[in-house]
């Protein structure tokens, strides 16, 4: 299977405009925009109003863990639900359960009975439709557009992710400092509204999944973890993707500690740093879209790997609001090039029977960011966000580089032919 698409010629300079000219691309694609902005709020809202309810960073990283823990434990099973249910009526399910779930805190927060407990029991199910939505999102982009331009598709769907990353924290931060909670979750509701009306219809375009072999779900989650597991650049990828969420990314849990405390900054500031990750994250995002087929996909994913860890040392060292922003945008672009090579590799090297699959064990390599955002509650709770942060960055470092190293070393192949 390839890993590295053809080298350029017409049919990848049009790549990315051709994606785009699909009306069904472009509805699922508004759909994630509106997914993807309503889940920037949350992210924003809960970590700020757990850390003005309770005042402890550790009770921040618990939040998070709570939000982020269904990714861990229900991945693997969302990528066979992928393989066997309609994706598009997937879709509507997470969509309809976030378009609750927002409601449901508004009027929590509406009525003056916002606690802690509530808070973050509710983001538990914003967790759980995360982790329905990831794999059934992600094998329908590939039925769309097919292996040729899954890598333009999925840059794309980076693209929506990070314009999202910009605006939803600063609709977050500018909404908590000057209406409140519930008006912000009412927000959020109304997002997922959007994307719901944006998924109808695409139940013919998606692709229906082929009828389900005779195994049970346990031998599809093993035929899943073994065919992973075999494929030398899938494996890689999965072990960067656990050391990558449970070292590096939960920083973004503390970054309400970091610019409450650090920065002595309010919400809006925060909502700026997040939207500052999200600025760089899409122009790295668009650069590798506008490649069209022809990336060195390893090498980008390698290279951003080994770039981000340092950026958040640099980070964890700031004082100043402004340098802060600068280390973001740039974090932001290495965060951009691992989250589309990412998936792109795992789309690719996985086999389409269990592609799906593939998928959920993905996304339960990404779920295991809440034990890393215990840890680093914890240890910022006794050393202060800025070391939790510069010992995490540096920790992520030290183990990447011998997997992502040999990664980018592997030899390059073309689609049906030898390495080359």
């Amino acid at each position: 299977m390839s890993t590295v698409a053809p080298r350029p010629g017409p049919a990848c300079r049009v790549a990315f405009a051709d994606v785009l000219g699909e009306g069904a691309y472009r509805r699922l694609w508004l759909s994630g925009l509106c997914l993807n902005s309503a889940r920037w709020m949350d992210l924003v809202s809960l970590g700020w109003l757990a850390f003005e309810l309770t005042g402890s960073p550790f009770m921040v990283g618990l939040a998070a863990f709570v939000r982020s823990a269904p990714m861990m434990a229900l991945g693997p099973f969302a990528g066979v639900v992928a393989d066997r249910v309609p994706r598009a009526r997937v879709l509507l399910l997470t969509h309809s359960l976030g378009v609750g779930t927002g409601l449901a805190l508004a009027g929590l927060f509406a009525a003056g009975w916002g606690r802690y407990g509530p808070l973050v029991g509710l983001a538990a199910l914003f967790g759980v439709l995360w982790a329905l939505d990831f794999p059934a999102r992600r094998t329908a982009l590939y039925a769309l557009v097919g292996p040729g331009r899954v890598a333009a598709a999925v840059s794309l769907e980076t693209v929506s992710m990070q314009i999202a990353k910009m605006t939803g924290p600063v609709l977050a931060g500018v909404g908590l400092a000057k209406l409140g909670p519930a008006p912000v979750f009412a927000a959020v509701a109304f997002l997922y509204a959007l994307g719901l009306l944006a998924s109808r219809g695409l139940a013919p375009r998606i692709g229906q999944p082929a009828p389900a072999p005779g195994a049970s779900l346990g031998a599809s989650l093993g035929a899943g973890f073994d065919a992973a597991w075999r494929d030398p650049t899938v494996r890689g990828v999965l072990l960067i993707t656990v050391l990558m969420n449970v070292l590096f990314f939960p920083y973004q849990h503390m970054l309400p500690v970091f610019a409450h405390e650090v920065l002595a900054a309010g919400p809006e500031w925060l909502g700026a740093l997040v939207a500052a990750d999200g600025l760089g994250a899409l122009v790295g995002a668009l650069l590798i879209a506008s490649r069209g087929g022809f990336i060195p996909h390893r090498r980008v994913f390698a290279t951003a790997v080994l770039v981000a860890p340092v950026l958040l040392v640099l980070l964890a060292g700031a004082r100043w609001r402004w340098a802060c922003l600068s280390l973001l945008v740039l974090m932001g672009a290495a965060e951009s090039g691992f989250a589309a090579m990412q998936s792109t590799l795992v789309l690719l090297g996985a086999p389409e029977a269990l592609r799906g699959g593939a998928m959920g064990i993905l996304s339960a390599c990404i779920g295991t960011q809440p034990l890393g955002t215990l840890w680093i509650g914890f240890l910022a709770g006794v050393a202060g966000a800025p070391v939790a942060m510069a010992v995490n960055g540096a920790a992520s470092l030290l183990l990447i580089v011998p997997v992502a190293v040999p990664l980018a070393r592997l030899p390059m192949r073309a689609p049906g032919g030898p390495p080359r």
